[in-house]
């Protein structure tokens, strides 16, 4: 058992090594063994470091199971000639999973995965032995136990999302385990739930408030905001039906005979959740977060509809913003910087030019946003009135004029779907013949715009980086950027966003919706959302423009509103991969990803769906969650894989 320890221990450390992610991931060097690791405060704040270094790559285009893994985007991928994806998450929604080796693996730390349970026990390591730290000031010793129980609880929760019933690890297992000690079980769900809740409730008196913080030394360490958000979160997931009631899961059950998923639907679930997203709402309000609606001064001469538009992109990329309650730092933005954006300067065939623009949205997404009354496109009275929805994916045979100008190249002509949409839309999605203020023009005389046909420069050039679907994640990528003929100069540098005001906005939405169905208050928390991005409330736009006036008036309705919203507000930044888990519709992951023809070099050619998935998407019950690698199966066979696996 000791030598076991030791190589347990050894294998802990190569995870640990191989990151390299900036301050929060520094990592004991020389270290010989966990005593020396806290003999003095350099060498404790290493370790501290080594806790957050298990953070998972939010945001990382090739290790964010989230950012990709779902329907939001598509990228180009020669299945025929076995070459390995772009990004690792393509696999998840390709269904191309696996037993033996799963990919993004945070159960063990493998094909992209960081090892969560290595993470909680140097958590575990941490807390064990920071008492012997002698010249550490005792109010400095008490904030990083406190943060250190946070990321503690937080990895516990990822890989709950990930994974459902995990294996409790409150305490390391001494070196002296017998075998049947080392053969953990997985723990019921809502046992999970409460361990993380009561964790973070531990830690939350001794973490410092946001207002407290020096941004310039410790942006991205954990503070009391964030602390609350996570929790508010987490509990929105256990009261959602995935997890509350479950009936799909009955069958999980170990050999002891424990039903690992709760069978009886609980509603006094979201009424703990809601509580808990108001109490992180106040406290957020309370150092001064709140909805960013800044404008950049560099638009103040231009049209509002630019104003407008760079606002919502700057939502995102504008860092350390007031409404950002938890920022990733350990990703690439340059990677999601250069994969978001088009070619929006036209070059010669002979100018090499790596911007990539392959994470491309699909036709469901681009649909997803609201029309310019604020309300779906199947639904807008006005749209079926002229018959824009039927049209939709038809070229518009007048070319743009106009006010049209400031959203489509004047004198260009693109599809009615393009046409007559929310602000959100033309912030979010970069189309054809779009228009694309900033990137180094910030004058709409001289504004990029895009042309995604074959030929065009926006669009696909051989080899593989272009967009699969004709479409791009403008928001994504900051105004700011330099493009220059060949690539992005100096991409701006954003902590992607975890977690931010809007967030909780919605979840206390979605909570209090559906624990009491709709009011006052649930109103005015999406309405918050909505005034932002320059829409009227949803009971005004749902009686003026829906056809289906009365849909915000009950429990349903006003649930498939705030779901839609979701969608919206974070398309893109990893939360419709988790959220279409936990609302139990990862079936609405089967309608075939779309795109147009890339290849057609008019515009009658290009404006023709076309199916991009290589063979058609099929995912069933068991993708809610990954598969437990295999070999852990055989070898602790007091675990249970997860359902249909």
């Amino acid at each position: 058992m000791k030598a076991f320890y030791k190589i347990l221990m050894f294998t802990a450390l190569l995870q640990v090594l191989t990151s390299c992610d900036g301050y929060l991931d520094l990592v004991p060097d020389n270290v010989a063994t966990v005593e020396s690791a806290f003999t003095n405060r350099a060498a404790a704040e290493k370790f501290l470091y080594t806790c957050y270094s298990y953070r998972p790559q939010w945001g990382d285009l090739f290790n964010d199971p989230a950012i990709n893994g779902g329907d939001e985007t598509w990228q180009f991928y020669p299945i025929a000639s076995h070459v390995f994806p772009t990004f690792t998450a393509s696999y998840l929604q390709r269904g191309f999973q696996k037993l033996d080796d799963p990919y993004l693996n945070f159960w063990d730390g493998l094909q992209g995965g960081k090892g969560l349970f290595i993470g909680i026990r140097d958590c575990n390591i941490f807390l064990e032995n920071i008492a012997s730290t002698v010249d550490l000031e005792e109010s400095e010793r008490i904030r990083w136990i406190a943060e250190v129980k946070f990321l503690k609880a937080y990895y516990h929760y990822y890989l709950l999302k990930c994974y459902g019933p995990i294996p409790i690890i409150n305490e390391n297992l001494p070196v002296s385990a017998s075998p049947e000690q080392v053969a953990v079980y997985r723990d019921k769900v809502d046992d999970v739930v409460t361990y993380v809740n009561d964790l973070i409730l531990e830690a939350l008196p001794d973490l410092p408030d946001y207002k407290d913080m020096v941004m310039s030394l410790e942006a991205g360490r954990v503070d009391k905001q964030i602390a609350l958000a996570v929790r508010a979160e987490m509990l929105v997931m256990a009261a959602s039906p995935l997890f509350n009631g479950n009936t799909e899961m009955a069958g999980l059950i170990d050999n002891r005979g424990t039903v690992l998923f709760n069978q009886t639907y609980d509603p006094e679930k979201w009424k703990i959740a809601a509580d808990a997203c108001k109490e992180a709402i106040e406290s957020c309000h309370s150092v001064g977060k709140k909805l960013y609606t800044e404008i950049e001064p560099i638009t103040l001469t231009q049209d509002p509809v630019f104003q407008i538009q760079t606002m919502l992109r700057q939502v995102v990329c504008e860092r350390w913003n007031c409404e950002l309650i938890w920022g990733g730092t350990n990703s690439q933005c340059n990677d999601r910087s250069n994969h978001a954006t088009p070619r929006v300067l036209r070059v010669n065939s002979e100018v090499i030019n790596t911007i990539s623009a392959q994470w491309a949205p699909t036709i469901k997404t681009v649909e997803s946003f609201y029309t310019s009354n604020g309300v779906p496109m199947n639904e807008d009275k006005e749209w079926n009135k002229e018959s824009w929805y039927a049209k939709r994916y038809e070229l518009r045979p007048e070319p743009s004029s106009g006010d049209e100008k400031y959203l489509v190249k004047e004198g260009q002509r693109t599809c009615y779907m393009h046409y007559n949409r929310e602000p959100r839309f033309y912030a979010s999605i970069g189309f054809d013949q779009g228009i694309y203020y900033g990137n180094g023009k910030t004058e709409f005389e001289s504004c990029n715009y895009t042309n995604f046909l074959n030929l065009g420069w926006s669009g696909y050039q051989g080899g593989s980086s272009y967009s699969i679907t004709g479409y791009a994640p403008k928001k994504m990528a900051s105004y700011k950027n330099g493009i220059t003929a060949n690539n992005i100069s100096s991409p701006e540098f954003y902590p992607f966003p975890v977690i931010r005001l809007a967030d909780l906005y919605l979840l206390y939405a979605e909570a209090l919706n559906e624990y009491s169905g709709p009011s006052t208050e649930v109103y005015e928390y999406i309405d918050r959302v909505r005034e932002r991005a320059g829409l009227e409330g949803v009971v005004e736009s749902w009686s003026k423009y829906s056809t289906d006036p009365s849909k915000p008036t009950t429990k349903d309705g006003l649930r498939s509103i705030i779901h839609g919203e979701r969608t919206i507000e974070f398309a893109f930044e990893s939360k419709r991969y988790w959220d279409v888990r936990r609302w139990k519709e990862i079936d609405t992951y089967n309608t075939q990803p779309q795109g147009w023809n890339i290849m057609g070099e008019t515009p009658e050619d290009f404006y023709k769906l076309q199916n991009v998935a290589e063979v058609p998407v099929k995912v069933t019950v068991k993708d809610y969650f990954m598969p437990i690698r295999e070999t852990n199966i055989i070898t602790n066979k007091n675990l249970i894989q997860n359902y249909g696996w």
